[in-house]
């Protein structure tokens, strides 16, 4: 066992059937996480087949279970543990017979793949014409937001329901969910899980960021399994409220937890730890918790705020000594708000060639058109029933408007997938795409990628790059690259050596740290921005700029961008953010 202070000790040693860790930045709570299961496993003679780990990212997913295996050996290998998402997947393709679906077969479709089908299905119906929607799309998409992050169907007398229902029954004539009815479809395997499974201890990582919809699965699985709730996280650190993330939950809930607190800060120097706590003092939707530095160097250029800051001197920043690594403090990262500051930071970079890793251009990729129609063909070798898979790659396999109308007209009157119809009829295409289509689904994914380059070598050069890559660290089949693919993450994206530049939003950089932070744009409008003043959600923008002052271990720089700009006759003010104000700078 590792050495633990008295905080974590207590922590680790609760036998509270609901405890409730409140985890300052810095202070340790992967340490926590991980001699909690130690402890369960170890001392308290829990099987590790009866542990499971919700973590927010699959990359805290790895690390957990990298540590946890050195930790305590082989054991943690049975230790259930992953993000909500890949578990729900996971468990669907196990018992998804149980909710109507094929096991083993199922396919999940991303954001670009739910706007298309949500499309296709609105023009049958006549809601969508051209580009023109019948009814609001703000009040589509709320509506299945609502119906994602808080499980909440359109009551009978919506006049969206009949949508709703449309764009339901396919996905499951498809045999596939969206990335967001996969949780719906976990809350509803509960009961059946609970007969096979044998669950006695549930731990929950940044728990703060939990929908309402994720709440109400944790406390289902807790309740039908009889077990016990232990949840590590930090307010002052909920950052997805946009997402439907209920922070205010624990707010609410605080008297259903036994409470500890975990407050010494390892990470931060002292004065960037001062000017964290001066800033999130200032919020007052919390629990109260105060961190304290436990590194005693003190140097006054700790915490440097840089004003006048564009783009260009961001780059003269990293040409003169590569920032401050030649002073031997290290890797820097250079966070901001939003992509479209970045985007200029990385070209010129780029154009001054200087290396970095710009995070979020993989993930926009993946979204990407060409990307997934040259998936759909991996998803129909994987589920055959996944008519739209079919739909998006028809004009890529030479089936006419005309013939498509045939195949869904006979798949209906035969009961079978567009897929097997169009087999059976193997419209314009030869043998050697209908073998690739028939192959197995364990069948191996670099020469299946291969093969299929080679036959459309048009359809995503940089489809075939990304499989190439994840091949090169990954030993899998087909379906297992898809149901890797399914839950992908913006983090996915970050080397684990975090050497040189990164460059990424501040909600990415969430659990990550670096010696060296620069956060850019810190002005009122952008941080906070201008959407947030303007609704009142200050106290959500102070925890995301919480978040990136507490990335920093060595030196914070928050970059402000000019004040005061001209464009044409026109004066544009931008002063420096308040949240700088607030942390005593």
């Amino acid at each position: 066992m590792i050495n633990l202070d008295d905080q974590q000790t207590e922590a680790v040693h609760t036998d509270s059937k609901r405890a409730l860790v409140l985890a300052g930045a810095g202070s340790g709570k992967t340490r926590v996480l991980i001699e909690r299961i130690a402890y369960l496993i170890e001392e308290c003679k829990v099987s590790p087949f009866e542990v499971m780990v919700f973590t927010f990212t699959r990359k805290a997913a790895g690390e957990i279970r990298e540590r946890l295996i050195e930790r305590i050996g082989s054991k943690a290998y049975h230790v259930t543990m992953g993000t909500m998402h890949a578990l729900a997947l996971s468990m669907i393709n196990r018992f998804g017979d149980v909710i109507g679906l094929k096991s083993e077969s199922v396919t999940v479709y991303s954001q670009f793949e739910e706007d298309f089908l949500l499309k296709d299905v609105a023009q049958d119906m006549g809601i969508l014409k051209g580009k023109t929607w019948k009814v609001p799309k703000k009040d589509i998409d709320a509506m299945f937001a609502r119906y994602y992050q808080q499980g909440q169907t359109p009551f009978v007398e919506d006049p969206l329901r009949d949508l709703f229902l449309a764009f339901n029954s396919r996905c499951r004539e498809n045999n596939s969910m969206t990335y967001g009815g996969l949780l719906i479809g976990v809350q509803d395997l509960i009961p059946t899980l609970a007969k096979y499974l044998h669950v006695r201890h549930v731990l929950v990582d940044e728990v703060q960021d939990l929908d309402a919809l994720q709440w109400a699965i944790v406390n289902g699985i807790c309740f039908s399994f009889g077990a016990s709730l232990y949840v590590v996280g930090d307010i002052d650190q909920s950052i997805y409220s946009f997402r439907g993330a209920v922070p205010e939950y624990l707010v609410e809930h605080q008297s259903e937890f036994d409470i500890y607190r975990l407050e010494a800060n390892y990470r931060s120097m002292p004065e960037i730890v001062t000017a964290a706590n001066n800033l999130i003092e200032h919020n007052q939707d919390r629990i109260t918790k105060t961190m304290t530095a436990t590194r005693e160097e003190i140097c006054a250029s700790r915490v440097i705020v840089q004003r006048d800051c564009d783009s260009a001197f961001i780059v003269d920043l990293m040409k003169i000594g590569d920032c401050v690594a030649a002073e031997g403090i290290g890797p820097v990262a250079v966070l901001a708000h939003t992509h479209s500051l970045l985007q200029k930071v990385d070209r010129l970079m780029t154009e001054a060639e200087i290396p970095h890793n710009y995070i979020g251009k993989t993930t926009a990729l993946t979204n990407s058109e060409p990307f997934r129609r040259f998936h759909a063909f991996l998803k129909l070798i994987v589920n055959p029933y996944d008519n739209f898979s079919l739909l998006l790659i028809k004009e890529i396999i030479g089936i006419t408007r005309e013939e498509y109308s045939s195949i869904r007209v006979k798949a209906a009157e035969e009961g079978k997938s567009h897929f097997d119809v169009w087999v059976s009829l193997t419209y314009g295409s030869g043998r050697d795409l209908l073998g690739f289509f028939l192959r197995d689904p364990g069948f191996d994914l670099s020469n299946t990628v291969d093969d299929l380059n080679s036959i459309f070598p048009e359809i995503s050069p940089e489809s075939v790059a990304f499989i190439k890559a994840w091949t090169d660290g990954h030993n899998g089949s087909i379906s297992d690259y898809l149901s890797w693919l399914s839950t992908y993450d913006v983090q996915d994206e970050i080397k684990e050596e975090k050497e040189g530049i990164t460059l990424l939003t501040c909600h990415a950089a969430k659990g990550l740290e670096w010696p060296v932070v620069i956060v850019f744009g810190c002005n009122q409008g952008i941080l906070p921005s201008k959407q947030a003043i303007a609704n009142g959600e200050i106290e959500a923008e102070r925890r995301l700029a919480y978040v990136a002052w507490t990335r920093a271990q060595n030196q914070l720089i928050l970059a402000v961008r000019p004040e005061v700009t001209q464009k044409g006759d026109r004066v544009y003010e931008s002063p420096v953010s308040k949240f700088i104000v607030e942390s005593g700078l």
